[in-house]
């Protein structure tokens, strides 16, 4: 998609993400792992001395619902990097799409219950049981389960270079509190 002027954009998601396909073709990742995404637009004009800010991208994330609505849904991202190759520059990130609160709260709650049951109980203190979970909170990075569409905008500054959209399914391969703290991708 582009707009007047601007030109076409590309998105996809890295071979390392997709788990498997769909019969219809679209990708799916894992709840578990990470989703990476490649963004690409036509180079920029470059004048020789000039410097020029890195791309950067924004998504809005949309669930597809069975009837073919869609519904808009929280989503974040992570810059890992980019680069420029045969005219064509890119933008790396990761994309997370969180879980409902109260599933990311229940998931929270599983995996600090495994931790304190292997603690003295004398250190399991009300007060050290609240800290703990708002903590773990923030580390769960376990991915909301359902088929979505990702709006990616590549940026350079606050003018939109290009438009593009990615369509996958998250299927659900467990849950962070069965693998622990070192399951947790990042977002």
């Amino acid at each position: 998609m582009a707009f007047a002027g601007d030109r076409p954009a590309s998105c996809k998601l890295e071979d390392k993400s997709v788990v498997s396909r769909s019969s219809s073709g679209v990708a799916q990742v894992s709840n578990l792992g990470d989703i990476q995404i490649t963004c690409s637009v036509l180079e920029r004009p470059y004048s020789w001395g000039e410097t020029r800010s890195p791309l950067k991208i924004t998504t809005v994330a949309y669930r597809v619902l069975p009837d073919g609505s869609k519904k808009l849904v929280p989503s974040e991202t992570n810059q890992s990097g980019g680069g420029c190759a045969a005219e064509v520059e890119s933008v790396y990130f990761h994309f997370h799409i969180p879980l409902e609160p109260e599933e990311r709260d229940a998931e929270a709650n599983r995996l600090l219950a495994k931790v304190e049951k292997s603690m003295p109980s004398e250190q399991v203190t009300e007060e050290a049981h609240q800290r703990s979970l708002e903590r773990i909170r923030e580390f769960i990075g376990q991915h909301r389960v359902g088929h979505f569409q990702v709006e990616c905008r590549i940026l350079n500054g606050d003018r939109v270079m290009g438009v593009a959209v990615v369509e996958l399914e998250v299927l659900f391969k467990g849950r962070v509190s069965d693998l622990g703290l070192q399951a947790v991708p990042p977002a």
